[in-house]
């Protein structure tokens, strides 16, 4: 875990915690069950319980929480040991209620664990924040406008081989050069700005074309395959089984053949709108963003993660001309949040089903 990220984490949430003021809704809630477990003919102490409930749920839905990337939700989970925050937040407490309908004393007592966890925890952020800062420990943080990508390659992929590492590090360059010609007809030079993470986890600047054209492009093979997760797993059930490699192949072709066309439609939509040139070069380009897709595909398959991460742009000042640029990059951006939004690491396990073409075609 890289400590300057973490500063920045830290700081994000500890902000988020006190504007959202979920610690103050949280202690409302466990007053309003006290009360009903003291006095339950009291109809008072349910509608309040119901009001504030309310209060406490938007709070959860709302919290800038729900939109980190996956990565620093992982960190988060890791350090505080439990969901406590956000959409988990509310599910759980959901659960709670309904479990104990008859029997708010229980209720009580799960909520006022959650709430003193709570407690326990944003104090400890304070300390940490505090300690940083004596430290001079600085926050990592992305420029105005500038975008990042994160890229997992698991450990056990490379097998910690740094012959291994190096070549995944140049396939990831060829795909980011590949869209990166699709979009803007020329490759780019990528700086990493962190490695981190019990595996080789990549923070790389991208622009916001790539960014866009990447995000969109994840978000709909990661969609595509939830699908074919259920065939993955049908497959290995059946393997386990003793159901030889011959009778399970026309799982596997079909598995491959959904996530084939999918990825040819993203290259030909991103083809199209983004390349008015010769149609041979056309076709080359289209070419090398499908076996692009498809490389990022099989490695999704196999337990590589991708996130993207944007930093908004200052709003201009009263009265200040907005530039036909700065309208475009919002619009970019916006886009980015859109989409990296619905990327999520996903847990693929077992033998991987995914074996698209990584080669040109002949």
């Amino acid at each position: 875990m890289n400590v300057e990220r973490l500063h920045r984490i830290l700081i994000d949430l500890d902000q988020e915690i006190k504007l959202s003021k979920v610690t103050a809704l949280l202690q409302q809630v466990q007053t309003h069950l006290q009360n009903l477990v003291s006095q339950p003919n009291q109809p008072t102490h349910q509608t309040n319980l119901v009001a504030d409930l309310g209060k406490l749920y938007k709070a959860l839905e709302q919290t800038e929480y729900n939109s980190y990337s996956p990565s620093w939700k992982e960190i988060i989970s890791e350090i505080s040991g439990e969901n406590l925050f956000g959409i988990f937040l509310k599910k759980e407490i959901e659960q709670i209620l309904s479990s104990n309908t008859i029997t708010p004393a229980k209720a009580l007592e799960d909520i006022k664990k959650i709430a003193t966890d709570f407690q326990t925890f944003q104090i400890a952020i304070k300390n940490t924040l505090t300690g940083f800062k004596s430290l001079g420990i600085e926050e990592e943080d992305l420029e105005q406008g500038e975008c990042e990508l994160g890229y997992t390659i698991p450990r056990g992929y490379v097998e910690n081989k740094l012959s291994e590492l190096k070549n995944e590090i140049n396939e990831l360059n060829f795909i980011l050069n590949n869209i990166s010609e699709a979009v803007t007809g020329e490759k780019q030079e990528y700086k990493v700005k962190t490695i981190s993470s019990s595996d080789f986890l990549f923070y790389i600047i991208i622009s916001l074309q790539v960014a866009d054209v990447l995000s969109k492009a994840t978000e709909r093979i990661l969609n595509h395959y939830k699908q074919i997760l259920e065939i993955k797993l049908l497959r290995n059930q059946l393997k386990e089984k003793g159901i030889p490699a011959s009778k399970t192949k026309e799982i596997e072709s079909h598995a491959n053949g959904m996530m084939k066309d999918e990825i040819k439609a993203i290259a030909k939509e991103v083809i199209a709108k983004h390349y008015d040139g010769e149609n041979g070069r056309k076709n080359e380009l289209e070419n090398g963003l499908i076996i692009s897709l498809n490389k990022l595909a099989n490695r999704i398959d196999k337990g590589f993660n991708v996130e993207i991460r944007v930093e908004s742009l200052p709003e201009p000042e009263e009265n200040e001309e907005q530039t036909t640029e700065y309208e475009s990059k919002v619009e970019l951006i916006n886009s980015i949040k859109e989409s990296s939004q619905n990327i999520e690491f996903i847990e693929t396990g077992g033998e991987s089903i995914l074996k698209l073409s990584e080669k040109k075609a002949q």
